[in-house]
């Protein structure tokens, strides 16, 4: 019976590695480690909601390929922080607990679950370098949901907004959650060492060169 419960434990350790580990959220800054802000923006045909969940992978590549995996929870209306080591990722679909990717990306919204392809938009993001103590503003993940007929599923698109406005908005907003009286413990408890960090993620942006076009115009 022992060695029936160890099997099964270490069985569930192995399936957590493979879909993802949930990162630290809103945790005290330590030196060497790096941070990510990711926030959520949910429409439906009524109008913005708060009410929502889903999730998201954040995969590193690592030296020889094996970075580490996190899962991220993304909440509607609400800017992120999570804690991640320094690598190069992508963001890509979830993981069963086989390590197999999701080909379809799961909404939790207004009491509903929706599904829909994962975005090829997503897939074809640059990778992300963040480096040792520095805070990255991912940018934000819009779900959109269109009105349906009668006896038929809505139809849901998902996108990344990571322009450089979303990035900075996401940023400041973070900023002012902290400060908020009424926000979580683990963000105010940390606020004025976040608040340094992330001032310098607002330098940042200010100097990131502007995306060059994919194409030149054509003379008249």
């Amino acid at each position: 019976m022992l060695r029936s419960g160890a099997a099964s434990i270490v069985f569930c350790l192995l399936a957590a590695g493979c879909a993802g580990t949930s990162p630290s959220l809103g945790h005290h800054p330590e030196s060497g480690l790096s941070s990510i802000i990711i926030g959520g923006r949910f429409i439906l045909p009524s109008g913005e909601t708060r009410n929502g969940q889903m999730w998201i992978n954040f995969e590193g590549q690592g030296d020889r390929g094996n970075g580490e995996t996190y899962r991220l929870k993304i909440r509607p209306g609400q800017p992120l922080l999570y804690q991640v080591e320094p690598d190069t990722y992508h963001l890509t679909p979830t993981r069963s607990v086989f390590g197999k990717q999701e080909e379809r990306i799961k909404v939790e919204i207004d009491g509903r679950t929706i599904s829909t392809a994962f975005p090829r938009s997503i897939l074809r993001k640059l990778a992300i370098t963040v480096k040792p103590t520095k805070i990255v503003p991912l940018g934000v993940v819009e779900v959109r949901v269109k009105a349906a007929l009668p006896g038929h599923e809505p139809e849901m698109s998902v996108w990344l907004d990571d322009s450089l406005d979303a990035r900075r908005q996401l940023t400041e907003s973070t900023i002012h959650e902290m400060m908020d009286p009424d926000a979580p413990t683990v963000y105010r408890t940390n606020a004025v060492e976040w608040t340094a960090a992330l001032d310098q993620s607002l330098n940042d942006l200010s100097t990131e060169p502007a995306p060059s076009k994919l194409y030149k115009q054509g003379s008249p």
